[in-house]
């Protein structure tokens, strides 16, 4: 709607530019035109931080029990497999880490992972992948699982062919992390209904929100 001097501002507005039109300030006038309104953008925070295992393949292997033997590190195009976890830390002095440092303080608000056979291997049971954001304080080697973690689906199960593939996106409270901190993402499997070890191969690739 307008309200305007009729004698002095008739035809302002901004849907009437085209005609050349200009407004005066000649008095007191509302003017609420459609086309005077700029759409606002959904502003998105943060930093994405990508992880690929690139070309070395992600070696995880599962124990007689079903628990986590042995996972891979991703990082930005490489992985390393075979990594000793003991329970929910990893000591990686002198071990190649694909860390990186924090270069601010924020927090992890969003983790998505997925995983890609390479070699085709009959599974049984139910193995179930998980893609986990491990901190080390600066100064330290020794990292700690964070609440920023991701099951990846579906299982893999039976016959597993080359290309079969599973994704997660996790939900999680923001997990905080301070300027100097070291972060490495690290890929674990476990299996459950059986008694017997197994090994999954393929690829990786992740990314993570830090606001």
């Amino acid at each position: 709607m307008f309200l305007f001097d009729p004698m002095s501002n008739s035809g302002c507005g901004c849907s009437s530019r085209s005609n050349n039109m200009e407004c005066q300030n000649f008095g007191p006038f509302l003017a609420i035109d459609a086309a005077c309104i700029t759409p606002q953008r959904t502003v998105t925070e943060g930093s994405i931080i990508p992880f690929s295992s690139g070309v070395t393949p992600v070696v995880l292997t599962s124990l007689i029990t079903g628990l986590i033997a042995t996972p891979s590190l991703i990082g930005f195009g490489t992985a390393i497999p075979g990594v000793t976890l003991v329970g929910d830390t990893v000591d990686l002095t002198g071990v190649l880490t694909e860390a990186f440092t924090v270069p601010r303080a924020g927090n992890i608000t969003g983790l998505s992972a997925s995983f890609s056979a390479t070699l085709a291997v009959t599974l049984v049971g139910s193995t179930t992948v998980t893609a986990t954001i491990y901190r080390a304080p600066a100064g330290s080697t020794v990292y700690t699982a964070t609440t920023a973690t991701v099951n990846l689906a579906p299982p893999f199960t039976g016959l597993i062919a080359i290309g079969t593939t599973a994704f997660g996106s996790g939900s999680f409270a923001p997990v905080p992390v301070t300027a100097g901190d070291k972060l490495v993402m690290m890929y674990s499997m476990t299996t459950a209904g059986v008694a017997v070890a197994q090994v999954l191969t393929g690829t990786a690739s992740a990314g993570i929100t830090i606001q």
